[in-house]
């Protein structure tokens, strides 16, 4: 047509645009030049070397996780298959306090060698720059998507080597200094797991300061709390005190209330009032997030009293070999997860341990009834096996925590929530190393959101839907021109068939990517083209760099 004149990369005809905003979809064309999106509109007469057709399908900003594990195995997987299969173009990482986990040094890709940041030491005395350094060897490795990273805490204790309840200043100086390198750097926010060792052993006025350093930076702060159960109500005041003192925005993590957990199912009703109440009495700028699956995963090392490993993983496991020891331990998995302790191991449906591949590939009732314990044993069995107490943090469980209904009601439709995964990039193997992880999460949770309450159940409109996964996290995290179909905004965009969408993995076999995303484009490239995989590693680090 006479008024475009330009010549594009990449034409998308004839689709139903849902661009983000919650507006209804209307029908026309997308010209993207480079990682750019140029214009919206009706392309008749127009061409580019790659035209789509998109007639009958949906065409909308790539899905923004605003919670995930990557950070775990980014750098063993760019290629990150589980994720942008689910369209999937931009995750945050750096979640619930950590942020430097590494799955070994010995899987890294080889594109990120050249860089050495704290994941090659991942314990006190990294040198200073390799906080920093993070970034950089994810830019010059490449990634198939995005990625915004946040410095957890735990790391930063961990760095200090702090694993008590007071820090010297000292302590707090190393924590400090190397919080202010990854700002400086361009990480996008700070993070808590305060159930999480050593986080959970830290004082309120500790994280304070700590906050009061990021929120120099413009800085978000993401929280998994102190507790999640009998002192819910506490732990969102808590993070509440820490917005009200730095005035950052202030993601609460996964909130939802387990069922049968301690606490009247209320609970989750009240924790989100108090969110609204100081949205709406002190305009504060706080949301929360939760993955959309009844089950859920976390650490199994939460569960343990933080007094049997205070002496350090050696000690803890020997007090795990003794029976007197063992008994005492069993008296005291009051925690986390309180309805394991109350003998609900019925609702643990794996453990999963890196060290272990057997245990982690058999569902915890089939170990159950192969070794001949008692549940409760078999679950210390397989921490004790833990080598170190950095293995024993990666030991992940999984079990059946909440009611459809209550996700329907609060995750699904409540505007103060965004939409989150909480898993990590997995592979099946056949395009890297074979993460032994058998999480059937990774490899369905964005499309859960679509498939179950989109299409099957329609208790929200794909409008909606949509501009949760996208816009929302976008400008909660300062995620620039991103998450919005619009002329200007950088080009990640999903094109699919939501009648096509289909998730194959299973309990029984989770490394099954999913199909339905016809064509996945990140920053103006094709990842994903005729549901394949290209490839291609075109994400970028999303940095966060303020005015200063």
């Amino acid at each position: 047509m006479a008024f475009y004149q330009r010549k594009p990369d990449i034409i998308i005809r004839n689709g139903t645009i849902v661009d983000g905003t919650g507006k209804p979809g209307y029908f026309a064309d997308v010209a993207i030049i480079g990682d750019k999106i140029d214009y919206i509109g009706n392309l008749k007469g127009v061409s580019a070397p790659l035209e789509i057709d998109a007639t009958g399908k949906y065409v909308t900003p790539g899905f923004i996780d605003s919670h995930s594990h990557s950070d775990l195995n980014l750098f063993a997987n760019p290629l990150c298959q589980s994720a942008v299969r689910q369209g999937v173009t931009t995750e945050v990482v750096g979640n619930c306090g950590f942020s430097m986990r590494s799955i070994g040094k010995e899987l890294f890709d080889p594109a990120g060698d050249a860089i050495q940041c704290v994941y090659d030491y991942n314990a006190p005395g990294a040198p200073k720059g390799s906080m920093a350094a993070v970034l950089d060897k994810a830019e010059l490795m490449g990634a198939s998507m995005n990625t915004a990273w946040l410095c957890g805490h735990n790391d930063l204790r961990i760095l200090a080597d702090l694993h008590t309840t007071d820090y010297t200043e000292e302590q707090f100086t190393i924590m400090a200094d190397f919080l202010r390198e990854a700002m400086e750097a361009g990480f996008i926010g700070f993070s808590t797991g305060l159930e999480f060792d050593p986080g959970t052993l830290s004082r309120p006025e500790e994280v304070e300061r700590l906050a009061m350093i990021a929120a120099e930076y413009d800085a978000n702060y993401s929280t998994h709390m102190r507790d999640e159960s009998y002192h819910l109500l506490e732990a969102i005041e808590e993070f509440l005190n820490v917005i009200r003192k730095t005035g950052m925005r202030g993601m609460v993590s996964h909130l939802n209330v387990k069922y049968d957990n301690g606490v009247p199912d209320e609970y989750l009703q009240k924790g989100m009032d108090m969110l609204k109440k100081a949205r709406k009495d002190e305009h504060l700028n706080v949301f929360c997030d939760m993955l959309p699956t009844c089950f859920a995963t976390g650490g199994a090392l939460a569960m343990l009293p933080p007094w049997l490993y205070a002496e350090g993983w050696d000690k803890a496991r020997e007090i795990l070999a003794d029976p007197e020891g063992r008994e005492k331990v069993k008296k005291d998995l009051n925690r986390y997860w309180y309805f394991l302790g109350k003998g609900q191991w019925d609702r643990l449906l794996f453990v999963l341990p890196p060290y272990w591949p057997e245990v982690a590939k058999t569902p915890f009732p089939e170990l159950v009834k192969k070794w001949g314990k008692e549940p409760a044993d078999c679950f210390l069995d397989i921490l004790m096996a833990a080598p170190t107490q950095a293995d024993a943090r990666v030991c992940n469980m999984q079990g059946i925590m909440f009611k459809e209904q209550t996700q329907i009601d609060s995750v699904i439709k409540d505007p103060i929530y965004l939409w989150q995964t909480d898993t990590r990039v997995s592979t099946d193997g056949s395009d890297g190393p074979l993460i032994t992880r058998n999480n059937i999460q990774d490899y369905m949770s964005m499309f859960h959101f679509f498939v179950r309450y989109v299409r099957e159940l329609g208790v929200i409109s794909i409008e909606d839907a949509v501009c949760k996964a996208t816009s929302r996290p976008a400008e909660f995290y300062r995620l620039e021109n991103r998450g919005i179909l619009l002329p200007g905004f950088y080009a990640d965009v999903n094109v699919f068939d939501l009648e096509a969408l289909q998730i194959h993995a299973t309990f029984d076999n989770p490394w099954q990517y999913c199909t339905g995303m016809d064509y996945v484009i990140v920053n103006g490239t094709p990842v994903i083209a005729g549901g394949e995989h290209t490839k291609a590693r075109a994400g970028r680090v999303l940095r966060h760099l303020p005015k200063r």
